[in-house]
């Protein structure tokens, strides 16, 4: 599995348990799915307490954590959690802006998938 772990629930979103449905960063959360050519079959969405409350526990070695945004991924470094950080899909992070580093990040991403998956 691969797991993106966001911050909270924004107001928008329309399902407590899956983070991001709804809002405008699931639309962009999606497009990077797509881009990184990802079987949403795979694909769990959560947010950090959520994740860490109820679904850690059932993460093996072959899944792929992926921190959305500095929230995230201090919630999940705070419970030494192996996971990688990529910018957060809101349209107000500006480094979105700037098609060659999305295309970067998202190319690590899923180099750091792959290698889950090869396992």
């Amino acid at each position: 599995m691969i797991y993106f772990i966001g911050d909270k629930p924004s107001k928008k979103n329309v399902d407590r348990n899956v983070a991001f449905v709804g809002t405008r960063s699931y639309k962009t959360l999606l497009d990077w799915i797509y881009r990184m050519n990802l079987s949403i079959n795979k694909i769990c969405l959560f947010n950090h307490a959520g994740f860490i409350n109820t679904t850690l526990k059932h993460v093996n070695e072959h899944d792929a954590i992926i921190a959305l945004g500095n929230e995230a991924s201090n919630a999940l470094t705070k419970e030494n959690v192996p996971h990688l950080k990529i910018p957060h899909p809101s349209g107000l992070n500006r480094v979105l802006n700037d098609k060659k580093t999305v295309d970067k990040f998202l190319r690590h991403c899923k180099d750091y998938i792959g290698e889950y998956n090869a396992s």
